[in-house]
């Protein structure tokens, strides 16, 4: 399993805290998911963003605590302060991903731990992302039955 790097850990403490309490932050998102072994919930900020149509969350570090838990449970709450969605979380890894990721790069490579999560540039194009794809899980986020 992936850890998030130690001062990304220490630098998502104050977007955690300030979601919790309420605040808007952009593109920044509270997820909660169920620990795959305790059961306990388990809260971490997420990056969503919506294309095609889709709501979409990347794991820049690859198969991080999150990532596991989606894909033990496969359901999750989105939201900042009391106001959480639940949602489906399905991950994908057909002809869509490298254009996910791709996008992802394209609208938050200004952010330097994104920048530096990924090879691949938006100029190379879609191809290049085929190659980091293995590295990087993406979930669409659908609204819970």
């Amino acid at each position: 399993m992936s850890a998030l790097p130690p001062q990304i850990a220490k630098m998502s403490r104050v977007p955690h805290r300030l979601l919790d309490m309420g605040v808007p932050m952009g593109p920044l998102k509270l997820l909660r998911t169920r620990g795959r072994r305790s059961g306990k919930p388990r809260t971490i900020p997420v990056v969503t963003f919506r294309h095609d149509g889709v709501e979409w969350l990347v794991s820049p570090f690859g198969d991080t605590a999150w990532v596991h838990n989606a894909r033990a449970d496969g359901h999750a709450e989105i939201g900042r302060g009391r106001r959480f969605r639940r949602v489906r979380l399905i991950e994908i890894d057909d002809a869509r991903k490298p254009e996910v990721l791709l996008r992802y790069r394209r609208r938050y490579g200004i952010v330097p731990f994104v920048r530096h999560a990924f090879r691949a540039t938006p100029s190379q194009g879609p191809a290049a992302f085929q190659q980091e794809a293995g590295s990087h899980p993406v979930f669409a986020a659908q609204p819970a039955d």
